[in-house]
């Protein structure tokens, strides 16, 4: 199985007998995605020890401070890394993050995604037309996904229209998720992708190996259900998409 979102350093401490768990449980590939400057050294040092994690850097809209010329420099170093993407970056309404300081950083990020060619992993939060607006002036030039989605189906079908990627975290399996769940049906097969958001999962409380594997093997069996698709064909599916956008 592939998650193709997670935060694996906000845990304490990433041990190997925690990596090893999630390969017996069938997890292949990590996306595993940065939110400040400060994670970026470790996320390094964590994907050259294990080739099951995926590096994403980026600077989330929550932890945006003092960035400078300097760490735009050595994200697009960073970026220009085989096998390393850019996540997790967007925009927010509902931090306290200045909105003109997080669509000027943000669009930064796009353009050094886009020079060096990198797979986007996008936050959004009560942004939508903003976000669309901004991403139709790339489109074409970036590929990217919007993680934990929670759009409607019209937004949906316009980031769909642009090639992107619709990523659905363990929200969508919340009992008060019928409109979620309704998008997700709509999704394209092809433009689907699923994530734990971990370890900030909303279905589960703990950050040990086994809630990890327990909320992505959940996942992957709801949405199989919901899909009427076996969790072995999804599980390719999901592969299959991480792997064009990451190849």
């Amino acid at each position: 199985m592939l998650d193709c979102h997670c935060h694996l350093l906000d845990l304490a401490h990433i041990s190997d007998t925690f990596l090893s768990s999630l390969s017996r449980c069938k997890i292949s590939k990590i996306y595993c995605n940065t939110v400040s400057v400060a994670q970026w050294p470790e996320l390094t040092l964590l994907a050259q020890h294990y080739p099951a994690v995926v590096p994403f850097y980026g600077i989330h809209p929550w932890h945006l401070g003092a960035i400078t010329e300097e760490d735009l420099g050595f994200l697009a170093g960073s970026l220009g890394q085989k096998n390393s993407f850019c996540g997790e970056i967007g925009l927010d309404r509902l931090c306290k993050t200045d909105f003109a300081l997080q669509e000027n950083i943000f669009r930064k990020q796009l353009d050094i995604a886009m020079t060096t060619k990198s797979f986007v992993a996008i936050h959004c939060v009560k942004a939508w037309g903003r976000l669309l607006d901004i991403l139709a002036e790339y489109q074409g030039e970036i590929s990217f996904m919007l993680h934990s989605f929670q759009g409607t189906r019209e937004v949906m079908e316009r980031l769909v229209a642009m090639g992107g990627m619709i990523s659905f975290s363990d929200r969508v399996m919340q009992g008060q998720q019928q409109k979620i769940q309704d998008v997700l049906k709509a999704t394209p097969l092809e433009n689907l992708l699923l994530e734990t958001d971990f370890p900030f999962q909303k279905s589960v409380k703990g950050k040990s190996a086994t809630t990890y594997c327990h909320v992505l093997t959940t996942l992957y069996s709801f949405v199989s259900r919901l899909r009427q698709i076996p969790v072995e064909e999804l599980t390719h599916i999901i592969e299959y998409n991480g792997s064009i956008c990451t190849y």
